[in-house]
């Protein structure tokens, strides 16, 4: 699958992205909303997980994208910023699954395989 990860943290984007990649998906990365925005004018993804609050543009401007532009794309809402879990919550607006930060890979990748319709996730777990 082609996945877009966004987040301004680069440390979490880095460890998304490797554990995305080492389980056999084409991953993009984008430290920024405007940067993703971008992306998604630019290319087509399977997946785009994006953090919800970001200094720019925020996961829902990402996911509303999305959503309002009809592209073949879901969205994976994840984050740490949530009192009593609104941010997530408000996630499920715009987002078709979210994503609690701190997560375990097996977390991430079973919420990414989870949108993808059927692929095999024991088989990406072993890659880890």
């Amino acid at each position: 699958m082609k996945i877009l990860v966004v987040d301004d943290d680069d440390f979490v984007r880095t460890v998304m992205a490797q554990t995305l990649s080492k389980a056999g998906h084409d991953i993009d990365e984008s430290a920024c909303g405007n940067d993703a925005l971008k992306k998604l004018q630019e290319n087509v993804y399977d997946v785009v997980v994006t953090d919800i609050v970001m200094p720019d543009q925020s996961g829902a401007t990402i996911g509303d994208y999305v959503k309002n532009n009809h592209l073949p794309t879901a969205v994976l809402a994840v984050s740490a910023h949530s009192r009593k879990g609104e941010a997530l919550e408000f996630a499920n607006y715009f987002a078709d699954d979210t994503l609690k930060k701190p997560f375990r890979k097996e977390d991430l990748l079973r919420a990414v395989e989870g949108l993808s319709h059927g692929n095999d996730i024991e088989a990406a777990m072993l890659n880890l």
